[in-house]
């Protein structure tokens, strides 16, 4: 009977999607999806860490390193809002 009840409990976890996609994924579908779009996603350092390939073959593209390596070596612009600057 406890058998019983365990398989039952897996088989309607399974019935669940939990195959989410996330927001990331959704803007790396995009064909004109920018750097600055991506980095303004809470959890961009998190699908990194979760090693999503998606987004790491888009960060290593040659633009992104350029662009990544210029934002961490030069000053902002005094014009652009804070939020953004820093």
């Amino acid at each position: 009977r406890t058998f019983h009840r365990s398989f039952v409990a897996v088989t309607m976890f399974w019935k669940f999607d939990l195959n989410t996609t996330s927001h990331v994924d959704k803007l790396l579908d995009k064909e004109d999806v920018t750097l600055r779009e991506l980095m303004d996603e809470d959890d961009v350092l998190q699908e990194c860490k979760a090693q999503n390939q998606k987004l790491l073959g888009f960060l290593c593209r040659q633009q992104c390193m350029e662009e990544l390596v210029s934002l961490i070596t030069r000053d902002p612009p005094l014009d652009m809002e804070e939020k953004v600057r820093f």
